[in-house]
């Protein structure tokens, strides 16, 4: 009874550590740091940019879709860099892989596009 037992729970532990869905990178790390230090922007900036990188230029397609608000992270940060155009097509991509933000990628997209009408990021 008891080996049922010690099997069943280590069957347990072992089916909770499931792989991720999507390609995360260190995002999780990196937004801890970057809400620790506000300041330092152009980190998560850096880390952003080659995760991004790196997930474009696979040559096989990943069986992991960019994680969900990635895009529209990036995006975010090329807008503060007043980088307004550069943040359009991010929010645009957010957009075509995660139909369900359509409707605040189109508000991310106006406030972009109206910062870069002003000339301000």
């Amino acid at each position: 009874m008891t080996r049922i037992l010690l099997s069943l729970l280590l069957g347990l532990l072992c089916g909770c550590a499931s792989p991720s869905l999507y390609e995360w990178g260190n995002y999780d790390q990196w937004l801890y740091e970057n809400y620790k230090h506000p300041q330092d922007d152009e980190e998560l900036y850096v880390d952003l940019t080659a995760l991004i990188t790196k997930y474009e230029r696979r040559e096989k397609p990943s069986v992991k879709p960019m994680a969900p608000g990635l895009y529209a992270e990036y995006g975010f940060l090329l807008m503060r860099r007043g980088e307004n155009e550069q943040a359009i097509k991010y929010y645009t991509k957010e957009k075509a892989l995660w139909p369900e933000s359509t409707v605040f990628m189109d508000r991310m997209i106006q406030t972009a596009k109206m910062a870069e009408t002003r000339g301000a990021p």
